[in-house]
């Protein structure tokens, strides 16, 4: 077992981050690839045998619906029970699940089969997710917090989105159960590396109200805080946003590069990944901007870029043009998503890291099936293009009139309940 003490940094900005950070990095990079395995298999199981549009949203409404009923509570479990037992433990469940369907899918397929699995992936991916990041203050300096998320972002983006798909089309090519097995493979694996971080000792909890009791009040707790702290509540508010206009602009992109852009699977494929280089290359951009900016100041123009790019998107009708403009974009988004979870994770008490974490999970992922409705809806009154110049349009503004409040002192942002907990964490 390793130490699980913060490695002491120094004056550099390049310091180690330390053996229990590693652990963890190898831990989220296994789960990730695990992610991008499953992601894409099981859309393709359920098309082979169910091809009908309604059936396929179903499964994604299905994964994604623990974060809408599960996000407060796990919130409270990560703040109650052992973080790193609750990602260990999530990361089993996972492994179990899939490796017992790979079993039960080499027979048949059925439907309620599918969507259990991927409701149980939800699940624990929701605590999984909400549990990881809360222990990353207990693990790394606090000035090192933008370069431990970076790194743990490039990891997410480059297994999740770049290298799962990709391995997930061609094992179900050859077959379904090894796709699937492979998938339980990269969850036990992930599984096995967290058991090289030792057990987080128990940090002093302070008399925190609502820390002790029932769940619903640990969840008002973490509720009162977030929306008690100017920066913390603005910049939710903003994530929210960013959220609607992602999945509203993500939704509508297939369409618009085969009309705008005439462009065919392959071309869209190339785009997509034009969008993961461009967040790759922000991941590791924004730690270092935020030692020349601060992390407000980088959030607030990332986000405006942001939207900038999303307009040119809309406007462009080049190809190559609008792959630079997704590239842009994914950067920019490195710089407002980076720069913002370190914030949280360095203005909020120890006792309420996983609170403040699934408060702020459950407005960005919650918000995005909402964001997808009202780009479709967008599309049939006004065209595809218009989404993407609207969505951009109002995303700068949000950005500018939301964060303009907000000074570079973020920990006199505003009254906060526990505003003399915030050095305690």
């Amino acid at each position: 077992m390793t130490d699980t003490a913060r490695p002491a940094t120094g004056s550099g900005r390049r310091a180690d981050l330390g053996r229990p950070f590693r652990w963890l990095w190898a831990s989220t990079a296994a789960s990730n690839a695990g992610d991008g395995v499953t992601r894409t298999l099981l859309p393709l199981l359920v098309v082979a045998h169910h091809p009908d549009p309604a059936v396929v949203a179903g499964l994604t409404t299905v994964n994604m619906l623990p974060w809408l009923l599960f996000a407060l509570p796990a919130g409270v479990l990560a703040d109650r029970l052992d973080r790193r037992r609750i990602v260990l433990a999530s990361n089993a469940v996972r492994a179990a699940a899939l490796l017992a369907a790979a079993v039960a899918l080499a027979d048949h397929r059925p439907l309620a089969l599918l969507y259990a699995l991927a409701f149980v992936l939800g699940i624990a991916e929701t605590l999984a997710d909400t549990a990881a990041p809360a222990m990353l203050p207990r693990l790394v300096d606090e000035r090192q917090l933008e370069r431990a998320n970076g790194r743990l972002s490039a990891a997410q983006i480059v297994l999740n989105e770049m290298v799962g798909p990709p391995v997930a089309g061609l094992l179900v090519a050859v077959t379904a159960v090894a796709a699937v097995a492979t998938g339980g493979t990269m969850y036990a694996l992930a599984a096995l590396l967290m058991l090289g971080l030792a057990p987080l000792p128990r940090a002093a909890r302070p008399d925190v109200p609502g820390t002790r009791g029932g769940v619903l009040r640990d969840i008002r707790a973490g509720l009162r805080f977030v929306l008690g702290h100017r920066t913390l509540r603005l910049t939710l508010a903003a994530s929210t946003l960013y959220g609607l206009v992602f999945s509203a602009t993500f939704s509508m992109l297939v369409l618009l590069s085969h009309h705008a852009l005439g462009l065919d699977g392959t071309g869209y494929g190339l785009l997509l990944a034009a969008g993961s280089v461009g967040a790759v290359a922000g991941s590791w951009l924004a730690p270092r901007a935020v030692g020349r900016l601060t992390a407000l100041r980088l959030a607030r123009w990332s986000l405006a870029a942001s939207g900038a790019a999303y307009v040119a998107l809309g406007l462009l009708r080049q190809p190559a043009l609008a792959a630079l403009a997704l590239a842009a974009n994914g950067v920019f988004m490195m710089g407002w998503n980076i720069p913002v979870m370190s914030l949280r994770q360095r203005l909020t008490p120890e006792p309420l890291q996983g609170r403040v974490m699934s408060v702020s999970r459950l407005c960005s992922w919650g918000s995005m099936p909402v964001g997808a409705t009202l780009g479709g809806l967008l599309a049939e009154a006004l065209s595809v293009p218009a989404v993407f110049v609207v969505c951009g349009a109002v995303l700068v503004a949000g950005a500018l009139l939301l964060l303009a409040p907000l000074r570079e002192d973020a920990a006199a942002a505003g009254p906060s309940p526990h505003n003399d907990l915030l050095d305690k964490g």
